[in-house]
């Protein structure tokens, strides 16, 4: 008897080092030990515990002991009735065998849905930040195409978004879950063409331990599963390999998910976000994208408009990022003369929202409205820079033709110059003698 009662007190001392919530019951659903933590996670005393049945605690536990007498372990998501509210738990419930081999408790663990959502923000570096009050836009149009986001947020039908680079895609991704019922569950974004043919298998479904060479121990969840309960951004989804695609579209028909290396498929209870800026209509007639895949992600489509087709939109979005972007620089706000905000609202920003604030950002560190298409001349500057001949990729050769551009693109004005290649006017002078620049040019 003795040692029995060292054998249950050393197991209880093992248990209590768990760091989860563990609960045993016997067949009756009486409850026999809690371990501190699930006492914390619950806010019950021991003897409130004591008191009670796992029916008490959670719907449907008369399901997990029929499961565990048939020879099998539970697992699934329940709601647990805390002392406050309802809190949701992953539980995973195995049989304590007695010496007969026969069933004799049955141990609860439950596993707090937080570590989930923290996971998830870590291997993504992704969290919904973004809301629809943060999205500047009068135009009716694009006010439109806000409501009817707003209108299908709490839907479970798959969104396809499409619009040009920069129209601001994932932030409209982020507004929807934030403003849907899965708000308090896992945002997760993934880039379908940042990330290499060879990983995104893995990163998308996971793997399990063994897998192949390299996988860690213990093996690792897919972005479908630390997503599970919440949404998905599949960002570039027109840049999916075709064998990726067929098993995303496998998870939209059945609602289940495999790792690399299971037999097993594991439910997944996710909210699909698909987004592109290809024509993916034009790319499933090149073959490149399944036809069948298409429309199973366009069910809620959303065409977001491109800054040009919203001028009236353009001073509002100034002012916004004026008065952002100064405070995060702690500089001042840039005056814009009305003839320079006719400029900028009649340019055509081929790179949309994101060069329009990238576009304010540089005048204010510049101090003054800089010439328009400065994103286009560096986008242009590096090709240049990859097609010159190797005998010109000297670093003065370099340095000098780029000064060469700046000065153009400053109408020749040394102050202006010198503050976009953030050095002072004296030493551009040096670098205009030593190079023997014309700046009359």
């Amino acid at each position: 008897m003795v040692i029995m009662d060292r054998l249950h007190n050393y197991i209880c001392s093992i248990i209590q080092q768990i760091p989860k919530g563990v609960i045993i019951t016997d067949l009756d659903g009486n409850i026999k030990f809690v371990n501190t933590k699930g006492l914390n996670m619950f806010g019950y005393e021991l003897w409130e515990m004591e008191e009670r049945r796992a029916h008490d605690l959670f719907k449907g536990w008369y399901h997990v002991k029929e499961t565990i007498l048939s020879g099998n372990i539970y697992e699934d998501e329940v709601y647990v009735n805390a002392r406050t509210n309802r809190l949701w738990f992953n539980l995973k419930a195995s049989p304590l065998i007695d010496g007969k081999g026969e069933v004799m408790d049955i141990i609860h663990v439950f596993d707090d849905h937080k570590k989930e959502r923290k996971l998830a923000g870590r291997l993504t570096k992704t969290q919904a930040v973004y809301t629809f009050d943060k999205i500047i836009g009068e135009d009716k149009k694009f006010k439109e195409m806000l409501n009817f986001c707003k209108k299908i947020a709490d839907s479970k039908s798959t969104i396809l978004i499409t619009g040009e680079s920069g129209t601001g895609k994932e932030i409209l991704a982020q507004s929807i879950h934030n403003y849907s019922n899965r708000r308090d569950k896992p945002f997760v974004a993934i880039n379908s063409g940042a990330i290499p043919k060879s990983l995104i298998e893995s990163e998308l479904f996971g793997y399990v331990e063994g897998a192949f060479t390299g996988a860690i121990k213990g093996g690792r969840p897919g972005k479908f599963e630390i997503a599970h309960g919440g949404t998905i951004f599949l960002d570039e989804i027109g840049e999916m390999p075709l064998d990726m695609q067929i098993r995303l579209l496998r998870i939209i028909e059945e609602g289940t998910v495999s790792r690399i290396g299971a037999t097993d498929q594991k439910y997944v209870d996710v909210r699909i976000i698909a987004a592109s800026n290809k024509d993916l209509p034009k790319e499933v007639e090149k073959g490149n994208f399944r036809e069948d895949l298409f429309y199973r992600l366009n069910v809620l489509p959303i065409k977001i408009p491109p800054l040009r087709e919203r001028k009236g939109d353009i001073p509002l979005l100034i002012d916004h990022f004026m008065e952002r972007i100064s405070k995060r620089l702690n500089k001042k706000p840039i005056p814009i003369s009305e003839e320079e905000m006719e400029e900028l609202i009649n340019y055509h920003w081929p790179g949309n929202v994101r060069e329009l604030e990238n576009f304010i950002e540089l005048a204010i560190n510049m101090e003054y409205i800089p010439k328009l298409g400065w994103g286009e001349y560096f986008k242009d500057n590096t090709k240049e820079y990859k097609d010159i001949e190797y005998r010109d990729l000297s670093l003065e050769n370099m340095e000098k033709n780029h000064i060469i551009k700046v000065l153009k693109l400053c109408s020749g004005n040394i102050t202006h110059a010198a503050k976009a290649l953030g050095i002072g006017r004296n030493t551009l002078y040096r670098k205009i003698k030593k190079y023997n620049i014309d700046c009359s040019q």
